[in-house]
């Protein structure tokens, strides 16, 4: 077998899994410098200017970012187990000379 089952799926695997990958990654990205510049601001006094729980409530939206980036990611990953599975189905015996070979030894 010379070529995949749908060329078409392999296109939408691609840009659906790069889509994912980037939403994925630049919302871990924007979450992470968020929470970090919210955990380094302080009051004159020296406390924190923002509870643990406000720094994850305000990162909340990028989380479920992240959620859709993963599930676009992880359907990529579904088409193109198909696109394969459906090309090895399609596959079919090929009759060929058998080569006899000495063992090697170690």
């Amino acid at each position: 077998q010379k070529k995949m089952y749908s060329v078409p799926a392999i296109e939408l695997h691609f840009w659906i899994a790069t889509i994912g990958i980037v939403l994925y990654i630049a919302a871990m990205w924007i979450a992470g410098v968020m929470q970090g510049l919210m955990w380094r601001s302080v009051n004159p006094d020296g406390s924190l200017t923002y509870t643990f729980v406000e720094s994850v409530k305000a990162t909340f939206p990028f989380y479920v970012i992240r959620l859709v980036g993963g599930l676009l990611y992880l359907t990529g990953m579904l088409v193109m187990l198909w696109n394969t599975v459906m090309t090895a189905r399609q596959g079919r015996a090929v009759d060929g000379p058998v080569i006899a070979v000495n063992p090697a030894h170690a």
